[in-house]
């Protein structure tokens, strides 16, 4: 069987050419590295080596394997490092983000939970991840319209905006109001999403007409197409005053300043809510109690 320290032996084969100097590195007896080539050979039922003026050498069999045990040896050092980020002495928090604006929502639970000192593991509502290898959430990130009363939650409270290329001409001075009479096209979040709702609901109290030119997955989609001139994308604007400026001021992506950020007349309301996951009091009491009260 090709164990780590064969497909080790033979990348150093063919680095130092040399026995000695393998053996060295492997920290093994020459007797033994010559054991294992032998081993190698048997098991491959070809020669993978040859001698030529006292150097160790591939044959062409010997190279093909030789790239395999590239690969091999750098999946071995990707999940060691994988399994020691994971490792028990690790912190970790699992978080659902079952909204649209995926970016904000993970900045903002980041600014939050920092002083904590736990590792963030972010998971989609729809991700495998979430529901087999992970098992439930500990924290819960969903679209609310209003702050709730129930015990568990923690609210952002976000501004829709219109947003819109900053740097394509036709845009440049253009109101909201005027990029809506004009028919410009909507780039529009899924069905599924309270953002899509709150700006239909929006748009149809006002009796405004959206023209839908795209449907994309999430928000960050929509603010890169928007940003490139392609139509405009209703979004969430954490940047508001009151209790949530300290951790929304930080929490605005990148992308956001390819865009002119329009404000909505008669703005609808739109947030996002933290929730409790099942087991998160039983994990952490402290934590628990911090972040929504209790007795």
């Amino acid at each position: 069987m090709m164990t780590i320290v064969k497909w080790r032996l033979l990348v150093l084969l063919e680095r130092h050419k040399k026995v000695t100097l393998v053996a060295q590195e492997l920290g093994l007896k020459q007797p033994t590295v010559t054991f294992h080539m032998k081993k190698m050979e048997e098991e491959w039922e070809t020669v993978l080596f040859h001698t030529k003026t006292g150097r160790i050498l591939l044959t062409d069999a010997g190279r093909i394997l030789h790239r395999f045990a590239l690969q091999m040896l750098q999946l071995h050092e990707e999940a060691r490092q994988e399994m020691k980020l994971r490792g028990a002495a690790v912190k970790r928090l699992r978080i659902q983000l079952d909204v649209p604006c995926r970016e904000e929502a993970a900045a903002l639970a980041g600014l939050l939970l920092q002083p904590f000192g736990y590792a963030l593991s972010f998971t989609e509502r729809c991700s495998e991840h979430a529901d087999t290898e992970q098992g439930e959430p500990d924290l819960l990130i969903r679209e609310a319209l209003q702050p709730s009363l129930s015990k568990g939650l923690h609210f952002w409270e976000a501004e829709l905006k219109l947003g819109v290329s900053a740097s394509h001409s036709a845009f440049s001075s253009l109101s909201a109001q005027e990029l809506m009479d004009a028919g410009v096209g909507w780039i529009a979040t899924e069905a599924s999403s309270l953002l899509r709702r709150q700006s239909l609901n929006w748009a149809a109290q006002r009796q405004e007409r959206l023209f839908e030119s795209y449907t994309v997955p999430d928000t960050g989609t929509a603010r890169a197409m928007a940003a490139q001139g392609l139509g405009f994308a209703i979004l969430p604007d954490f940047s508001i005053n009151g209790e949530t400026e300290h951790y929304a001021q930080s929490a605005q992506p990148a992308a956001v300043n390819g865009l002119r950020l329009l404000p909505l007349p008669a703005t609808p309301a739109y947030g996002l809510e933290l929730v409790a996951g099942a087991g998160l009091q039983q994990l952490d009491e402290a934590l628990y109690r911090s972040l929504f009260g209790g007795d």
